[in-house]
């Protein structure tokens, strides 16, 4: 099922995070399925839209956070290192840092 969901800022997208380790981008005038982004080898805990609509952040119960690309749905980046699962990430308001929690 889904853990969490979220607007893009236009109110035009939804990201959401699932127990099937799994990230999906809908339309959310038409709610099709646009995107589904694929990754994590867990449970996706925490999801979140970049100010600007171009980036989401995913973070897992699998250690990691990874941005994509809202767009096409590339992996773009994954950040490791965590000791615990990722239960929260987010974009700082200007869209430049990445913050997560794990633990």
């Amino acid at each position: 099922g889904i853990i969490c969901c979220k607007f893009s800022k236009d109110g035009r997208r939804v990201v959401t995070a699932s127990d099937d380790n799994t990230a999906r981008i809908w339309d959310t005038l038409t709610g099709r399925l646009l995107l589904t982004l694929r990754g994590h080898t867990n449970w996706v805990t925490d999801c979140d839209f970049s100010p600007d609509g171009t980036r989401v952040i995913t973070g897992s119960i699998d250690h990691t956070a990874r941005v994509w690309n809202a767009g096409n749905g590339t992996l773009l980046l994954v950040l490791e290192g965590h000791t615990s699962d990722v239960n929260a990430c987010a974009f700082s308001p200007n869209g430049e840092r990445i913050v997560t929690a794990s633990g």
